[in-house]
């Protein structure tokens, strides 16, 4: 029972982190790309390109002429409850940066460079006293970062249809902690996980706007799996260490973990010259995400366990105003679905499927611009259980999520050369 008890905590905590997700993105996926698609729902595949085009649909950078650069960052504020038994806690009032920049140019009438820097995945959660969080021994912390550099090439086929095609190199590094209190074993113990990882994908984006109907065009971009084995280590001390408790020692080992692949459809539509209204709709199939094995270096043994995420929709409304020749309105809606199995819930994602509600401002003038965009994020509550426990004497328990939200502000500047 010692070995099984060794591996199953270690699993856990891998398990934790690769399933866990800031309250601001269904899982753990990012989609803060820009100000402007902020302030927009997302809503900005099949209209208006700006260089931030490069993350939501490659091919809408045929729109731009000569070499444009855009940089900007996003602020996401968290907050949410997890309760785990009959015991609440509350994760602590943090902000996390995500950065973004992006280049373009036109090579020629019908050929479009560009790269993209952005992160396409992310997690961040602590909660507060953890140390009196008695029976839960979930993870209490985790943070994980993921940034993409993703060059494009886009081809404008004729004046109504474009195609793109990309390679996406992604870097990921992580790291989670856990405790066990004194109460549970006679004495506390802890146990880090850290590890990281690089891997590659390729992005496929369409953008067809018909002559014989110029007040539409619709969009598709399709975002391939990226396969990490994560490398890292797990340290321990105290109830997590002794030998005649969980014997659980420190060492190196390794992990694979695919995030998902995702395919994305919008279509836009101009009802008048100064409004532009979009809808899309994006597919993320979490399903892929059934298990994750863990491998330890010094010996042949392993062990997977189940998470059972399932396939998500996310669909977003946008729409643009142009005020004045300087000034753009914008505001969104977007429902987020969420891919937690309610029977293989953790403590990290205090938060189910979200609403947000989005509006924001530009402003242009000769080749620069500024864009700011801001969202409210409310999730629903949701009830269920933890993942079944190989570990004998560490039973399945109740766990819900309340009152989740984030509060997100983003900044973007643009030039054009």
């Amino acid at each position: 029972m010692k070995l099984n008890l060794k591996l199953a905590v270690s699993l856990a905590v891998a398990v934790s982190i690769a399933g866990a997700g800031t309250l601001h993105a269904a899982g753990f996926a990012l989609y803060e790309w820009s100000a402007r698609g902020v302030a927009m729902g997302g809503a900005v595949m099949a209209n208006k390109a700006e260089p931030a085009s490069l993350a939501a649909n490659p091919a809408l950078i045929t729109q731009l002429e000569g070499t444009q650069a855009q940089v900007g960052f996003t602020l996401v504020n968290v907050s949410g409850n997890a309760t785990v038994g009959t015991q609440q806690r509350a994760i602590e009032n943090d902000t996390f940066f995500i950065p973004n920049a992006y280049f373009t140019s036109k090579i020629s009438d019908n050929v479009f460079l560009g790269i993209g820097l952005f992160s396409r995945f992310g997690l961040g959660a602590t909660y507060q006293n953890y140390k009196t969080w008695v029976g839960s021994m979930m993870a209490y912390s985790a943070l994980l970062e993921t940034f993409s550099a993703n060059p494009n090439i886009a081809v404008k086929i004729n004046e109504d249809l474009s195609l793109a095609m990309g390679l996406e190199v992604m870097t990921l590094s992580f790291k989670e902690k856990k405790y066990a209190p004194a109460s549970l074993f006679g004495m506390p113990g802890d146990l880090t996980l850290e590890g990281d990882s690089i891997s590659w994908g390729g992005n496929f984006g369409a953008y067809y706007n018909p002559s014989w109907a110029d007040k539409w065009a619709a969009a598709l971009t399709y975002r391939t799996k990226a396969n990490h084995i994560v490398s890292g280590k797990v340290t321990t001390s105290g109830a997590f260490a002794h030998p005649m408790i969980m014997d659980i020692p420190s060492g190196h080992g390794t992990a694979p973990l695919t995030l998902p692949d995702s395919v994305s459809f919008g279509i836009s539509n101009k009802p008048i010259e100064e409004l532009v209204v979009e809808i899309n709709v994006t597919g993320t199939f979490w399903s892929s995400y059934k298990t994750l094995r863990v491998d330890y270096n010094d010996s042949n043994i392993s062990l997977i366990e189940p998470k059972n995420f399932k396939d998500t929709i996310r669909i977003a409304l946008g729409a643009e105003y142009s005020l004045t020749e300087n000034w753009d309105l914008r505001a969104g809606y977007t429902f987020d679905e969420s891919p937690i199995n309610p029977k293989y819930m953790d403590t990290l994602i205090p938060a189910h499927d979200r609403n947000i509600f989005s509006f924001g401002a530009g402003y242009k003038m000769n080749n620069w611009g500024v864009d700011l965009g801001y969202s409210y994020l409310k999730a629903s509550d949701l009830k269920g259980k933890s993942a079944p426990s190989p570990i004998p004497y560490i039973n399945s328990v109740n766990v819900s999520y309340e009152d989740g939200s984030s509060h997100i502000i983003a900044l973007s500047f643009k030039y054009a050369f």
